[in-house]
């Protein structure tokens, strides 16, 4: 059994570690994890590394959900979900910049767009009409963006790290523009 036990331990503390961050800049530090084995008398404590949020917004991290399409590429055109996917990557167009943008950034801003715009699709649907100020806030704050400014329009702009996301809306729905933050970090809507 005392087998077992160890068995249990070492693998909890490895997925725990999968868990943790990968960034070689980040600060050492650790988190005491206790791990517990049903009919065990004692917890033995377990040094993980904490995992660290960088200054990108949630949308920015992780896959990147923007689809990609290589033109030489052979697909099934029998397939309804291989023919779809081809139809949604032809769709998509890259977010024009403005400025010098971090090239590291942009597929992380590009993502923030891509959930904004489902975001305000979405929004735009259940009204008919392009969202308020209030419900531009709240859709800019659910994807993790920072240092949101939303002005009559609606007009915003809001920080995905080390890019910012600026938009507004027109008759055929929201336009976004990706640019560099400020000297201050800040992203304002001018």
């Amino acid at each position: 059994m005392s087998g077992n036990r160890w068995a249990l331990i070492c693998a909890a503390a490895m997925l725990l570690a999968g868990c943790a961050s990968t960034d070689p800049a980040a600060a050492p530090s650790t988190v005491t994890v206790v791990v517990s084995v049903t009919g065990a008398d004692s917890s033995i404590p377990v040094p993980v590394p904490a995992p660290v949020t960088s200054g990108a917004a949630d949308c920015a991290r992780g896959p990147n959900p923007v689809p990609s399409l290589d033109p030489s590429a052979s697909f099934d055109v029998n397939d309804p979900e291989q023919r779809a996917r081809r139809a949604l990557a032809e769709q998509y167009r890259p977010t024009p910049t403005r400025g010098v943008v971090p090239a590291a950034a942009v597929p992380g801003a590009e993502a923030c767009v891509h959930f904004l715009r489902m975001q305000f699709s979405l929004l735009a649907a259940g009204s008919g009409a392009a969202p308020g100020e209030p419900e531009v806030e709240s859709a800019l704050r659910s994807a993790g963006l920072t240092r949101i400014i939303v002005r009559s329009g609606p007009v915003f702009a809001a920080s995905a790290g080390d890019a910012c996301v600026h938009g507004s809306f027109t008759a055929a729905g929201p336009d976004f523009v990706i640019a560099p933050p400020a000297a201050d970090g800040s992203c304002g809507t001018g």
